[in-house]
């Protein structure tokens, strides 16, 4: 009954060169069905061909599957779509399979049950192909269908019911390409024995089976392919006691790509403990590094460690690394200090967790520490005095941070020991990637600041730049001299997480937390909004005032301080914008100090609250029986101090002049009291003299200390401890 249908079938069969192809013969009848397969590659017989195509990757010998579409249409111009009745799988479609040597196979084709549209007008099928077919010759014979026709009143004949007419048949080719080579996902390791997934990847469509592959070490337990079945994903899971997988393709497989290892961690993370002692002992810093990632949201704390025979500070991570970093302190008189990682302190990736490593505890061979001649390591004696933190992105929008040594006589040495440190947490906003990164600055180990001499400033900048310095030299002291500014772009552009010199190293909005650490890891000074925790991303504790004026200029924050003690300045209560104070002492001494824009408010490289640089006790002129004039006086302490100048004038507000004809030399740096003598042999006798007594330092800044009449003192008489002009004070 078959061939009998194909007896009068004419067959115009075009091979796709992509898959499938089809020729349609004129109907003959008022309604013939029309057979269509998608159109999956477009023009596979060239532009002037209409055949259609499917194309099937993948030379392993296995079924293919397609749609068809039979469309019922009428003769008219253009046809309608006709609903019909009576059509089935059963002997309606006609399939004849082939194989690549043109032999027929008995049931080689089949068609699944059709299923109509609404107005059964259209009919899909899926037409599955066995594993040895090459062509599937497809056919609707006449008479599959008929018309549903139409009822005439008043008797209700039926009417207008005719049989369908035969269809043109379709020859479909299947054509199996060899697929390109597969692309395995990286080899990596593989945390626990939980399973793991990887990805073939092809630049082809495709059909991937278990039989393409061969795991050694485990099972397939999924094979999903993506909407355009170019990327697989292999859900494998690992064997009992096994460390190691491998994937490649299988013997008979119709797929080829490079063969995959991938190695089951079973073991937790290992720490190795690592750190240089300096020599003659002291704090020094500690790196602790797991050869594996932890867990996410896994850390590292204190309690955690074990350390016999000294203490660690908070561990901080270094960012992009499996590496804690924390400062140790050997206790008195300790010869040798252990630090071991607890068992069970962090979890890798895959749920495993470390035992006590290393092991045994490392050892460090410590001895006691003793700072250099003229230095210290003290405590209180370095604050962080002012910040710049506004900056809108310019090119002269410059950070800075100022640090004040406030000792009268010591140089604070910030490389002594493990060095001093700044370890500076910024605002994270997990909405932007462009905020700074937290960060610690160690003065031992970059930049030319080294130390911070007596009663004088260092600033820590964002970039080196314009400053009064080098626009203002012949009115300015030097201030800002290489040894005195620390350059952080230049320096540790990446630890901040700065791409180009305008990008700011603190948060110029919300905030930050800056912790100045000495030599021996303890803590000098803290301030800032935030918690100082650099693992958390917490909220500020309050708002930092603003680094804007009205009129649009930057402002600095400054600190406040009484009697040389700094107020709280990780509080709102500690600190005042440079806008709102009244700069008397700059203003008499006619100093101008920026750093970045000429228009900023603030006092970069100069803090002056405290005492003179020079505390004078005594200050007396006397004249001799001979009627020359010697001068006394005496200091109780000394601060970066070249020398005195002695004025004479008549009057106590008219001119003074300067008379000595060299500088008489000062102590320099001292806390013990010295005594001058300076004889004036141009007095002249019988007039009366005003002598004043002024100070020079070493950076070239003057400053009077007191005025006296030759014959009564017109100033103060006694221990003359003059106060700088309260420089940073609040207006209010």
């Amino acid at each position: 009954m078959l061939f009998n249908k194909l007896k009068f079938i004419s067959i115009f069969a075009v091979l796709l060169v992509a898959g499938l192809a089809f020729v349609v013969t004129p109907a003959t009848a008022a309604v013939t069905p029309k057979l269509s397969v998608p159109d999956e590659v477009p023009n596979v017989g060239g532009s002037d061909d209409p055949s259609q195509g499917i194309q099937r990757y993948g030379l392993r010998a296995e079924s293919v599957f397609f749609e068809l579409t039979i469309t019922f249409q009428d003769n008219s111009d253009p046809p309608v779509n006709t609903p019909v009745t009576g059509f089935d799988d059963d002997g309606d479609i006609v399939l004849l399979a082939v194989d690549g040597s043109n032999n027929v196979i008995f049931d080689g084709a089949t068609a699944s049950a059709v299923r109509p549209n609404a107005d059964r007008s259209v009919y899909t099928t899926r037409v599955t192909a066995g594993r040895n077919v090459n062509t599937v010759i497809i056919n609707v014979p006449a008479e599959a269908a008929s018309t549903l026709g139409r009822v005439l009143p008043p008797d209700f004949t039926r009417e207008g019911v005719e049989s369908t007419a035969e269809a043109a048949q379709i020859v479909v080719h299947i054509i199996r390409s060899a697929a390109p080579p597969l692309t395995l996902s990286t080899n990596e390791s593989i945390a626990g024995n939980a399973p793991f997934t990887v990805t073939l990847t092809s630049t082809k469509a495709i059909t991937l089976t278990s039989a393409d592959l061969k795991v050694v070490g485990g099972s397939i337990d999924s094979l999903t392919p993506d909407a355009a079945r170019r990327v697989w994903t292999v859900t494998i899971r690992p064997g009992v006691a096994i460390t190691q997988i491998t994937v490649e393709p299988s013997t008979n497989g119709a797929y080829v790509f490079p063969k995959g290892t991938f190695t089951v961690d079973t073991t937790g993370p290992i720490a190795t403990i690592t750190g240089t002692p300096p020599v003659g002992g002291g704090v020094f810093p500690i790196t602790i590094t797991f050869d594996e990632p932890l867990q996410t949201g896994a850390a590292l704390i204190p309690n955690e460690v074990t350390v016999i025979g000294g203490s660690i500070t908070a561990l901080f991570a270094i960012p992009n690394t499996n590496s804690y970093v924390a400062t140790l302190t050997p206790n008195p008189n300790a010869a040798t200090v252990t630090v071991q990682v607890n068992a069970n302190a962090v979890t890798d990736a895959g749920g495993v967790q470390n035992t006590a490593t290393p092991s045994p505890a490392h050892s460090f061979q410590v001895a006691s520490t003793a700072g250099p001649p003229g230095t210290t390591l003290g405590r209180g004696n370095v604050t962080i005095s002012e910040i710049m933190f506004a900056t809108d992105g310019g090119t002269n929008d410059i950070q800075w941070i100022e640090l004040f040594n406030s000792s009268k006589t010591q140089t604070v040495a910030l490389d002594t020991g493990n060095g001093w440190e700044l370890v500076i947490e910024n605002y994270n906003d997990l909405r932007s990637n462009e905020d700074p990164l937290n960060g610690i600055i160690n003065f031992k180990n970059s930049g030319t600041v080294k130390t911070i001499p007596p009663r004088q400033t260092v600033l820590i900048v964002s970039v080196t730049g314009r400053n009064s310095n080098n626009v203002y030299k012949r009115s300015n002291k030097a201030h800002f001299v290489p040894t005195r500014v620390f350059d952080v772009y230049a320096e540790l552009a990446t630890e901040f997480g700065m791409r180009t010199r305008r990008d700011p190293f603190l948060h110029p909005t919300k905030g930050f937390h800056i912790q100045l650490v000495d030599g021996r890891g303890g803590v000098v000074d803290e301030i800032g909004n935030l918690d100082g925790r650099i693992r958390s991303n917490d909220e500020p504790t309050w708002r930092l005032p603003s680094g804007w004026t009205e009129t649009d200029d930057r402002t600095s924050i400054i600190r406040r301080y009484r009697k040389d003690a700094a107020y709280d300045g990780t509080q709102r209560t500690g600190w005042i914008p440079a806008a709102e104070t009244s700069f008397l002492y700059l203003s008499r001494k006619r100093l101008v100090t920026w750093y970045g824009l000429s228009t900023d408010h603030g006092s970069p490289g100069i803090r002056a609250g405290g005492e003179l640089p020079v505390e004078l006790s005594q200050f007396r002129p006397d004249r001799t029986e001979t009627g020359t004039v010697v001068i006394h006086w005496a200091t109780e302490a000394e601060v970066d101090n070249a020398g005195f100048n002695i004025l004479r004038g008549q009057t106590r507000t008219g001119e003074f002049k300067v008379i000595n004809a060299q500088l008489i030399p000062g102590a320099g740096t001292t806390a013990e009291r010295n005594t001058y003598t300076w004889t004036d042999t141009t007095a002249k006798p019988n007039l009366v003299y005003y002598y004043q007594i002024e100070d020079v330092s070493l950076d070239g800044e003057r400053q009077t200390l007191a005025t006296v009449r030759l014959r009564g003192l017109v100033s103060a008489k006694g221990k003359l401890a003059t106060q700088w002009g309260q420089l940073k004070r609040s207006r209010d």
